[in-house]
């Protein structure tokens, strides 16, 4: 009697248990069209590291840095694989943590709503922020290395299917570090192929054609001053101010744009051939933002000197 009493205890104990662990029945026969994707840009970035001081730093807590995706390079001694492949570290639908304080289209944070692919390279720049002896036009020193073909090749696969699961990602969404933290980072540099991936559907570039029309345009008539320059910047998706002056932001804003749209001649200033380059971007991709007559349609803030440029432009005056 007493073992057909704990039989029957036990058996209630399991229909019990069974009961709080059914999973509940949910009907998806509606879908709501009303949504969108987190996923928003797309970010490269180069190491600074072989493949296994990449790895590490992307995949253990101490490195307290991550990307969705690594690409080793050739010639690597540190990876022992035969051959290159790409290798996800963390899903898509997670948030990695590879662009730090970030800025683009007036989105802050761009973690939230990127991609981040890293491609292993041992490019450098190092910097004397505290040298009161250099000004921002001289207080870094980068050395860049070239990316294998293999290795852009597999970027470029990689790169097809994250557009087409993420339809949000527009052309000019598809973006370096360097563009949407422009004071801290310079990478992938100006040894990537920007162009390359252009031609193969992936990211923004200028027509050549575009490019000279305002080349000739600016040359024979008034170049756009500093404030329409900023604004076209800013309009094109930089996180840079109007300010009227070409201060320190400005100039790192410019060169950001340069390592991408003009990687020959990186040097941070606004000049005709750099305005020709943007004004022809602004032209394909935000066609609204100009007029018949190549003005600068677009509105933005005007952000008041600081003091210490207002002092100049007093003594200047």
């Amino acid at each position: 009697m007493h073992l057909l009493r704990r039989s029957l205890i036990l058996f209630i104990c399991c229909i019990l248990g069974a009961c709080a662990t059914k999973k509940q029945s949910v009907n998806q026969q509606h879908v709501s069209e009303n949504y969108n994707t987190r996923v928003k840009f797309l970010v490269v970035h180069y190491t600074v590291g072989d493949w296994q001081s990449s790895l590490d730093v992307l995949t253990k807590s101490y490195g307290q840095v991550s990307a969705h995706y690594l690409i080793p390079q050739e010639f690597d001694g540190s990876y022992k694989e035969k051959e290159l492949e790409v290798y996800q570290l963390v899903d898509e639908n997670l948030r990695a943590w590879h662009a730090g304080p970030s800025q683009w289209e007036n989105k802050q944070g761009i973690n939230d709503q990127s991609i981040g692919i890293e491609l292993v390279n041992s490019s450098t720049c190092i910097y004397q922020w505290q040298n009161s002896t250099l000004d921002h036009r001289n207080d870094y020193l980068c050395n860049y290395h070239d990316f294998s073909p293999k290795q852009i090749e597999l970027l470029i696969e990689l790169s097809k299917g994250i557009l087409a699961r993420h339809p949000e990602i527009t052309p000019t969404r598809v973006l370096g570090h360097s563009d949407i933290q422009v004071d801290l980072k310079s990478d992938p540099g100006p040894r990537f192929p920007w162009h390359t991936l252009y031609k193969h559907g992936i990211g923004a570039w200028y027509d050549d054609n575009t490019v000279e029309k305002y080349w000739r345009l600016f040359t024979t008539s008034q170049m756009p001053s500093i404030a329409e320059a900023q604004c076209a910047l800013q309009t094109y998706g930089y996180g840079i101010k109007v300010t009227t002056e070409h201060d320190e932001q400005s100039f790192d804003h410019f060169r950001a744009f340069q390592l991408h749209f003009r990687p020959w001649l990186v040097n941070g200033e606004v000049d005709v051939k750099t305005m020709a380059r943007l004004w022809a971007l602004l032209e394909k991709y935000f066609p609204e933002s100009l007029g018949v007559d190549g003005e600068l349609l677009s509105e933005c803030e005007l952000i008041s000197p600081t003091p210490e440029i207002q002092e100049v432009q007093q003594q200047q005056g």
